[in-house]
């Protein structure tokens, strides 16, 4: 019995998961809300675990390193389709609500207001950083590839 290559599609999903998973030990924010060189996956995970910070990016932050690494696991280990376009879409949804929580999107009357003010003053609100941009990058790629791939 010889072993079965990987084929494009599947590669192509691996190599999203992977950058999934570059993207969350990248900076995910930037701002003084997070020192000068930004708040990682990992800093979001200890601030949950601390109960600082905001709860929501932060478990958002704890889900997208779930769906990367169960990826990644599938992938190499299971390799069941359903499941990893299960976790590639959960990555895309997650990232994408962690983006738009960074922006202040959901943020709204007063609070978008002041959040908006404060933004112009100091810059104390977290924005999005490259961490963020290659996570939601690498889940789309991931996404893709499960859904071309023929199993």
């Amino acid at each position: 019995m010889g072993k079965k290559s990987m084929g494009t599609m599947k590669l192509v999903e691996l190599i999203g998961f992977i950058l999934a998973v570059v993207g969350f030990f990248c900076p995910m924010t930037k701002g003084k809300m997070f020192g000068t060189n930004g708040g990682s996956g990992l800093n979001m995970i200890k601030n949950l675990f601390n109960n600082n910070g905001n709860t929501f990016q932060e478990v958002m932050a704890l889900l997208i390193l779930v769906f990367a690494v169960a990826g990644l696991v599938i992938i190499l280990v299971k390799d069941v389709k359903l499941y990893s376009l299960v976790c590639a879409i959960g990555g895309v949804v997650c990232g994408v609500l962690f983006y738009l929580k960074s922006i202040g999107v959901f943020d709204s009357g007063i609070a978008k207001g002041a959040i908006k003010a404060v933004n112009k003053v100091g810059g104390a609100i977290a924005k999005p950083g490259i961490g963020i941009y290659l996570l939601c990058i690498g889940f789309i790629v991931a996404l893709v590839g499960a859904l071309l791939r023929k199993d």
